[in-house]
């Protein structure tokens, strides 16, 4: 996790965060408690009486909360309105940890996998894009920072996404995942 932390240091400010900032009444994962302690999205604050508000990847909006408001992003998700008003369809097991315009990036604290699941579909169905938090980390990096790296030239006059930075960013995921996988991850994030 340490290597990300120079690539993700591009998407916003970072902080080192320690599992004591973490709220929730589930173990927090070791998995994740790195992440925190030594990538650390913290983000920009905004206004003083909110805080950081985590970081957001370039080019696919991904958006990662700071540690301390982790557990209040799973409102929605694993309960309505309060946090004893569990929804009965969401699995113990999975844990929010980002988030692309509302569809969750999930941690599966049985398997270690990160799913990834469309919100106000009726039904929960979510589906594997990384086999662990790593990668799934370490892929959104590699994708980022292409797309971080196009700056102005990222979109056309129409506001599409130029051919050559997807084919570039698809590359990167490539590296990290292999092809087919690449394949599925974008098909995802492009939704």
């Amino acid at each position: 996790m340490h290597a990300l932390h120079a690539s993700f240091a591009r998407f916003g400010p970072l902080q080192a965060q320690s599992a004591d900032l973490w709220q929730g009444d589930v173990p927090l994962p070791p998995a994740l408690a790195a992440f925190y302690a030594q990538v650390g999205p913290w983000g920009e604050t905004v206004h003083a009486s909110v805080g950081p508000v985590g970081i957001s990847v370039p080019g696919v909006n991904v958006a990662f909360p700071p540690l301390h408001r982790l557990w209040a992003l799973q409102a929605g998700y694993r309960w309505e309105g309060d946090a004893d008003a569990r929804i009965a369809d969401w699995p113990e097991q999975w844990l929010v940890i980002a988030d692309q315009n509302a569809d969750p990036f999930i941690l599966d604290l049985d398997s270690g996998q990160v799913l990834f699941a469309f919100h106000g579909a009726g039904t929960w169905e979510a589906t594997v894009l990384t086999e662990d938090l790593p990668t799934f980390v370490a892929v959104l990096a590699a994708v980022g920072t292409v797309y971080l790296e196009a700056d102005d030239d990222l979109e056309d006059d129409e506001g599409e996404l130029r051919d050559e930075h997807r084919q570039a960013a698809l590359h990167a995921a490539v590296a990290v995942l292999g092809d087919e996988a690449a394949d599925a991850f974008f098909d995802t994030l492009e939704w």
